[in-house]
């Protein structure tokens, strides 16, 4: 991560907090790949570059970026999020198909989302959107394959109790990548309300934001039933 490179796109005529987006990888060419997706919507333009850990965070500092997307190598280390010291509009990419323990460490890191390297330009625009607005975005690709890994795993632990059937099927709702509106669309509730479950999941579980309440789910083994859809 020493040798990162960022790229800072802004909404075309809007300035300020909020209306950036950050583009971090550990190579130039994503870095250039990503910025050039996202620059194809009109609404975005390209304003700056920076190279290196401290040039980004001061970017970072400067731009206030609504998400910050970040592709980067995760090793035993700092992770690239601790490195630059980004707060929880954090987008990682990561592969699909990668070891479950990647996954595990990107997920302690606190972020909103977690998307595919593989997903289609729609998907990364979905969950750019869905970190700006504060909800929380899992791919079903990473869903499928590395949580699917966790579980197979054998390394689930002793189940906690005490939650409800509703916070259950929330939680379990979560870890198939549902986000906030469409669990609230499912059961007829606001998204303030399913927010309201989630904040009673994590103080019963004692956990602390959504990348462990998946961590948790996948280790138990509670998933969707097979071919569950959003009507």
């Amino acid at each position: 991560m020493l040798q990162a490179s960022a790229a800072i796109v802004v909404e075309s005529g809007i300035s300020g907090d909020g209306h950036s987006l950050a583009i971090v990888a550990d190579r130039r060419l994503p870095v250039a790949a990503l910025a050039a997706l996202i620059v194809e919507q009109a609404r975005y333009r390209l304003v700056h570059h920076a190279r290196g850990i401290a040039a980004i965070r001061q970017a970072i500092d400067d731009f206030r970026p609504a998400v910050v997307i970040i592709d980067a190598t995760w090793s035993q280390g700092m992770s690239p999020v601790d490195a630059l010291g980004c707060n929880e509009n954090v987008l990682i990419l990561l592969d699909p198909e990668d070891d479950p323990a990647v996954f595990v460490q990107a997920a302690s890191a606190r972020a909103r989302g977690y998307l595919s390297r593989t997903a289609k330009r729609e998907a990364l625009y979905d969950a750019i959107e869905r970190v700006r607005a504060a909800d929380y975005y899992l791919d079903a690709a990473i869903a499928g394959r590395i949580l699917g890994a966790i579980r197979q795993s054998g390394t689930a632990g002793a189940p906690r109790t005490g939650l409800s059937e509703r916070e259950r099927d929330i939680l379990i709702r979560i870890a198939g990548g549902r986000s906030t509106k469409e669990i609230g669309r499912e059961y007829a509730i606001t998204p303030k309300t399913v927010g309201n479950h989630v904040t009673n999941i994590y103080r019963k579980l004692n956990l602390r934001h959504r990348g462990d309440l998946v961590l948790y789910a996948a280790k138990q083994g509670l998933s969707l039933p097979s071919g569950a859809a959003i009507e």
